[in-house]
């Protein structure tokens, strides 16, 4: 594999996530008066910012949402259970000495809880939990610093078209995890690598 480290996104991509994750924001947006989600289908076809829109969420409103969000989910994360398969993917990978980060708008604290429960938290070599929605690029571009690694040396495993544009924004190379929120057809439209 030409790439020295591989970062991963959580919800979606590592953690199967997605029935929780809908379970609690349905669950905040009634408290806050934001529109629930009923067809799972339909918004997996909807880029982030569509979403919001959609659902009555300005972006001033979004930092209370997701410290709510980042909250109840702390509740569920040494629940949550890895995609079926990638415990051994991780392993593998790290037996072919490639190093293993996650990147992610969650907790630091309730990954590692998840990836701890999993038994996987030794796989990988850092958590960084980056609290704004919208961003991720600046954060890989700040990780890659950090590693002193090139652009070509990183490559980037989200679910959403976000994690798309934000590996894009870096100059990193990026795949799109179709088994996470995003449906694969939005994902093929962001033109993953």
């Amino acid at each position: 594999m030409p790439f020295k480290l591989v970062i991963f996104d959580f919800d979606g991509t590592l953690a199967n996530s997605l029935t929780t994750a809908v379970g609690i924001y349905n669950r905040i947006a009634a408290e806050l008066g934001y529109k629930q989600i009923v067809d799972v289908a339909t918004v997996r076809a909807m880029p982030t910012r569509q979403f919001l829109r959609h659902h009555g969420i300005s972006l001033w409103r979004l930092p209370r949402l997701v410290r709510r969000y980042h909250t109840a989910a702390a509740e569920e994360a040494d629940k949550l259970k890895l995609f079926p398969g990638l415990p051994e993917a991780l392993a593998a990978l790290r037996a072919g000495n490639v190093r293993l980060g996650v990147l992610s708008s969650n907790k630091e604290d309730n990954i590692r809880r998840c990836l701890r429960a999993n038994g996987v938290e030794e796989l990988f070599s850092f958590v960084v939990g980056y609290p704004k929605l919208f961003g991720k690029g600046k954060a890989l571009r700040r990780i890659m610093r950090a590693e002193r690694l090139n652009r070509s040396d990183v490559l980037y495993v989200g679910d959403e078209v976000r994690d798309v544009e934000a590996a894009k924004k870096a100059g990193v190379a990026v795949v799109a995890a179709t088994w996470g929120f995003h449906a694969e057809a939005i994902l093929r439209e962001s033109r993953p690598d």
